[in-house]
């Protein structure tokens, strides 16, 4: 895909991983709609990218609400005049045993990490088709690896890990790219984990360096699925 000039819609764009893929898409030349709830940090977000000289629009936002998912796929379309490239990247987790999980919790985590992708996928779909686009799913090695107090978050990104394989049997003869990034632990906050502690870990822009690598693959060539792991993750006794 020729990067500069193309147009990406990111979610969760505002912090760790998607933050730095609006980062480094908008500093190859690619036009960034970044979609988050919190608009400060967005903000922020657009500010840094167009004091580089990238172009970004904010769009602040709840992705489980439906009406913001058609909405941001509007306006990636309407601020760079198509849109080629999805990055569904928004996601939570509850730690919690399923016995104390609240249905609650449950809704916001599947709302969240598998609905809210089908539905801004489903809005992308037709303009996606139009000029070889890529989808991307920012899933997780718990997607495979079950863990204890994380039911909700596991079960969600198995869900994604399917739902990834069988768009991409849909579309594929559209010229439409489907890659689901699993990454292993990453240096985000996400577990609590102190900054000091971090450093064995993934760091987001390490996701978003294969994000560039991928884009910039033979339009031929389709890596489907690409997983991610520390190097040297502290060893257990």
């Amino acid at each position: 895909m020729e990067l500069r000039g193309a147009s990406a819609l990111i979610t969760g764009a505002s912090r760790g991983i998607g933050r730095a893929i609006s980062r480094r898409l908008a500093a190859s030349g690619v036009g960034v709609t970044a979609v988050a709830r919190t608009p400060s940090d967005l903000d922020r977000l657009v500010r840094e990218i167009k004091a580089e000289g990238g172009r970004a629009f904010a769009f602040p936002g709840d992705v489980r609400d439906a009406s913001v998912c058609v909405a941001a796929v509007a306006r990636a379309v309407e601020a760079h005049g198509r849109l080629q490239i999805l990055v569904n990247n928004a996601g939570i987790g509850v730690r919690s045993p399923v016995a104390d999980t609240s249905d609650e919790d449950w809704a916001e985590v599947l709302d969240t990490n598998l609905t809210a992708v089908f539905r801004l996928t489903r809005a992308a779909l037709p303009h996606l088709v139009q000029g070889g686009g890529h989808v991307f799913m920012v899933s997780s090695l718990a997607g495979q690896n079950p863990i204890a107090g994380m039911a909700a978050y596991c079960a969600s990104k198995a869900a994604l890990d399917h739902f990834a394989r069988c768009l991409m049997l849909e579309v594929r003869q559209q010229g439409v790219k489907v890659t689901t990034l699993a990454p292993g632990s990453v240096a985000t906050g996400f577990g609590g984990e102190r900054e000091e502690t971090a450093a064995w870990k993934l760091q987001p822009d390490d996701i978003a360096g294969a994000v560039l690598d991928l884009l910039r693959t033979r339009d031929d060539a389709h890596l489907s699925r690409v997983e991610m792991r520390p190097l040297r993750p502290p060893t257990r006794a």
